[in-house]
């Protein structure tokens, strides 16, 4: 193959660098045709060819060079083109292979579909109600021979919905996302992936909910690509347009009153955020009409005159039981003679025990005043500590201050308690930057560590709602040791080549400092890890260290959704 290098063949796209456009006429690998230029994606350039031998027609994706030469991307690019070539479903574009020609140019070989895309054709009209669910179910049913393959698109919208003869029928998906959560990235955000700029993400291709992409982000896709094929006319539903905006739309299901009122339950079920609440699978939605796809039984509407009042004798007569039952302990409880401040005491220490990962203290007063304080890993533990307590007679005022407190941040409280530093001029501290008790999705994380007259060995982490930690220092760049002479650093700026921008779920987070004369892991672990791996290790070697010889500190701060968001520095990459 020849590329052309006159200027008349040359393109620039924004924030992309300049490509070679392949004239018609160029063949690929003595085979494909070129006839010319259909479009381009982050990945590459789609052209129409015309196979020489057998005259059929094709779309052939030239992947990006910085893109072959790696590896990675290589290899999963091939393993996921073989696997969608055994796909055999009409909602599925055809996959022919993944090819290198004599000049080691890479590119993908599917079937030509003729037709305009969903974006197009909602462009000027929306689909009515019915068409919306033959929709979902020629596509769901595509997507399910595909996630039985163990391939999730990861790229579901409207411009990749193609519509021969501009019908729902005959939809047919294109364009996988293969290696796409691969590709080349900027900063790093915490809890997961980058992508938030697609419109039509899942809240995990944005970081949420641990980051983590499966068969489940399709079903997300998937409803707002019908959502917004009910409302029509280029319009879609609302979920954000900058980066902390797009997150907080994710953390609860939309706003569907633009959507027809017989679609809201089919949709909504598929924009739960937390992926273990949407349907399990494709092929669960195929049929599902919004009211569990099932009709009651004929003659199971109603039940005979008689029968209804029978029930409803029982009913009552149970209700009445249960009505006098109540009365009766009610009145013995107010007989009962409240218990002695030791008896009070007694009862408050047996309902304050036997919750995982909390720590409550309690006090009572000579008056019966009861204080409840601590921290509880659950709202429910809280809930159930509440009624635990209420339940004790003889209690005259009481005063519940119990904070919630998740995993991990209630396991590292405890954990580090015998190490939290006093304030003291040598002991190492910790901040965000701007200084704040609170910080907004999307914004660059940035830590100011100050270390007075320290020399030792200084271990930075920050720990999201999802139970992920991430290793701030020591990193890449940087090393263990800390020296007097430096004891101003800080993290998330310049000198540093990267930098984090903050994701996840809003709510309570924490970072951590843990200060000690020795190294406390000898091999370096890596940048991301879950705290589950983290926990046991830390705790190992924090418990290992001599008797006041360590430190740490704990920096809990609010990431909040609202933000006037500004990109990171110059110099983060």
């Amino acid at each position: 193959m020849q590329v052309p290098d006159d200027d008349a063949t040359r393109l620039m796209t924004a924030g992309m660098p300049t490509r070679a456009v392949l004239r018609p006429g160029t063949v690929l690998g003595n085979t494909y045709v070129i006839q010319g230029l259909l479009g381009r994606c982050s990945m590459g350039e789609v052209y129409r060819a015309k196979h020489i031998g057998l005259g059929t027609e094709y779309a052939v994706k030239i992947m990006l060079p910085s893109l072959a030469s790696d590896p990675k991307i290589v290899q999963l690019y091939s393993e996921e083109a073989r696997k969608l070539c055994r796909v055999n479903n009409a909602a599925i574009v055809d996959y022919e292979g993944f090819f290198r020609d004599e000049h080691g140019l890479r590119y993908l070989v599917t079937e030509f579909v003729q037709g305009e895309s969903l974006e197009q054709m909602l462009r000027r009209r929306r689909l009515e109600p019915d068409e919306v669910l033959r929709l979902r179910d020629r596509l769901a049913s595509g997507l399910a021979a595909v996630h039985e393959m163990g391939i999730a698109h990861r790229n579901v919208s409207p411009e990749k919905i193609l519509l021969p003869d501009a019908s729902v029928d005959s939809a047919k998906l294109i364009d996988f996302g293969i290696a796409e959560a691969m590709a080349p990235a900027g900063a790093t955000l915490v809890g997961g992936s980058s992508s938030a700029k697609y419109s039509f993400a899942s809240p995990e291709q944005l970081g949420l909910y641990g980051g983590k992409i499966d068969l489940r982000s399709d079903i997300y896709s998937l409803g707002l690509v019908l959502a917004a094929a009910a409302i029509g006319f280029s319009k879609k539903l609302d979920m954000g347009n900058s980066p902390p905006t797009m997150l907080a739309a994710r953390q609860k299901v939309p706003d569907l009153s633009e959507v027809p009122a017989s679609l809201r339950g089919v949709i909504a079920p598929m924009l739960e955020p937390r992926p273990e609440n949407r349907p399990p699978s494709m092929r669960a939605l195929l049929g599902y009409d919004g009211d569990g796809g099932r009709k009651p039984a004929a003659g199971a509407e109603r039940a005979p005159d008689g029968s209804r009042r029978m029930a409803m004798l029982a009913i009552g007569a149970v209700a009445a039981i249960a009505i006098l039952a109540g009365a009766a302990f009610f009145a013995l409880r107010e007989m009962k003679p409240p218990p002695s401040t030791a008896g009070l005491r007694a009862a408050l220490a047996a309902a304050t025990v036997g919750y995982h990962c909390a720590s409550l203290e309690f006090a009572a007063g000579a008056d019966h005043s009861v204080r409840i304080s601590g921290y509880a890993a659950s709202p429910d533990d809280i809930a159930r500590l509440r009624q635990a307590v209420g339940s004790i007679g003889g209690i005259a005022k009481l005063d519940f201050a119990v904070q919630l407190r998740v995993w991990p941040y209630c396991e590292l409280t405890a954990m580090l308690r015998s190490l939290i530093a006093r304030p003291q001029r040598a002991t190492p501290s910790l901040a965000l930057l701007p200084t704040s008790d609170a910080a907004h999705l999307g914004e660059p994380l940035v830590v100011d560590v100050r270390t007075p007259s320290f020399d030792g060995y200084v271990y930075i982490d920050y720990f999201d709602r999802q139970g992920q930690v991430l290793h701030l220092f020591p990193n890449t760049r940087d090393r263990l040791t800390f020296r007097p002479a430096r004891n101003h650093l800080v993290l998330g700026r310049p000198p540093f080549a990267r930098c984090w921008v903050l994701g996840g779920i809003a709510g309570e987070q924490l970072l951590t400092l843990v200060a000690a004369p020795e190294p406390l892991f000898l091999d370096p672990r890596a940048e991301i890890e879950d705290a589950h791996a983290y926990l046991p290790a830390l705790s190992q070697a924090a418990a290992a260290l001599p008797s006041g010889s360590g430190a740490a500190t704990l920096h809990f701060f609010q990431l909040q959704a609202g933000s006037s968001y500004a990109p990171p520095a110059t110099g983060c990459q």
